[in-house]
């Protein structure tokens, strides 16, 4: 059904998360008509924005590491359920002409937390990728990817994803490629008129419990968004005024 296509999936359990999903997939449709989507699940009513629902029964795992190699898709775009795309993936999603797997750095990939190891010693130079928005192709070299995953997290006892992929990554033969900052914004930009725009924005509150902090993310993403519109609308940032 979903051969040579291309999706964006969420992996999640719980009523509130898959809500949370629910609206990130809706900032999918509204900015990216073209794609499929698709969600792992335990929850039984789940929104028909979804073109594909892959059920996560009681005591099975959410983690996303266990379900992006389960993807229905030929490519397929992870998000965790903090997001939202505010503009056209058609250029990200060609980086897989030419590779197989793409993310972004950590932020604070210096940070000691950042730099902990498992088996290997791998290079500073070589940080920690946000799992948050991966973006990957089906090919044997990424499934044995997410295969050493896999093994890696279970092995080393670990309760986050990150360090066992940069172990399995380095020792992958997938050709990856670190994608710009505007593909996974994690802050809310201060100056929104300054720099890229952001084509997803990553932000952490956006899934929050709290609703005053959703709430309190929507406003200040106020300025940012209206920057978006105006390019949208324009095709291009508006430009100044030149100084007499």
């Amino acid at each position: 059904m979903f051969e040579n296509s291309s999706g964006v999936l969420f992996v999640v359990t719980g009523a509130h998360w898959t809500q949370s999903a629910t609206d990130a997939a809706r900032s999918v449709v509204q900015s990216n008509p073209w794609l499929k989507i698709g969600i792992f699940t335990d929850q039984q009513d789940v929104d028909p924005l979804f073109h594909f629902v892959g059920r996560i029964h009681a005591g099975e795992s959410r983690r996303k590491h266990e379900y992006v190699g389960r993807s229905p898709f030929s490519r397929t775009l992870y998000l965790d359920s903090d997001v939202r795309v505010t503009g056209d993936l058609h250029d990200l999603f060609r980086l897989l002409e030419n590779y197989d797997i793409a993310g972004t750095h950590v932020r604070y990939r210096t940070s000691p937390r950042r730099l902990n190891k498992y088996k290997i010693d791998i290079p500073q130079a070589f940080p920690q990728i946000n799992c948050g928005v991966l973006l990957y192709r089906k090919s044997d070299a990424t499934e044995r990817l997410f295969r050493s995953w896999i093994t890696l997290y279970n092995e080393g006892g670990f309760t986050r994803d990150q360090i066992p992929f940069r172990e399995a990554l380095w020792t992958s033969d997938a050709r990856f490629y670190a994608f710009a900052p505007e593909y996974n914004t994690r802050r809310i930009p201060i100056w929104p008129n300054k720099g890229p725009l952001p084509v997803i924005l990553h932000i952490n509150a956006l899934h929050s419990p709290k609703a005053w902090k959703r709430k309190l993310t929507h406003l200040l993403l106020m300025p940012v968004m209206a920057r978006i519109r105006r390019f949208q609308k324009y095709g291009h940032p508006p430009v100044p005024p030149a100084p007499r």
